[in-house]
């Protein structure tokens, strides 16, 4: 019985409050922030692009000089290794 008022009590402790409106000059200052868009210019797009191209094209020219490069001394260490079956 006492859980039972206790839920009513908290349902019912909302009733007769009052919504809260802001002054018309804060409220008005609040909608001018919301509604103000910040523009970013053209030319950092297309230096961001330009960066993230010049990063990409990087990255492939090394992944595929490391692999051409390797490939030898790669070869090498395995038939080192396989003959003998020791890793140290």
């Amino acid at each position: 019985m006492e859980t039972e008022n206790w839920i009513t009590d908290v349902l019912n402790s909302t009733d007769g409050m009052t919504k809260v409106v802001p002054s018309e000059a804060l409220f008005f200052k609040i909608q001018a922030k919301i509604n103000t868009r910040k523009v970013i210019s053209s030319q950092w797009i297309w230096l961001a692009a330009a960066s993230f191209a010049l990063l990409i094209t990087l990255n492939i020219k090394l992944i595929y000089s490391k692999t051409n490069k390797s490939d030898a001394a790669t070869e090498q260490i395995v038939s080192t290794i396989s003959k003998t079956n020791q890793l140290y």
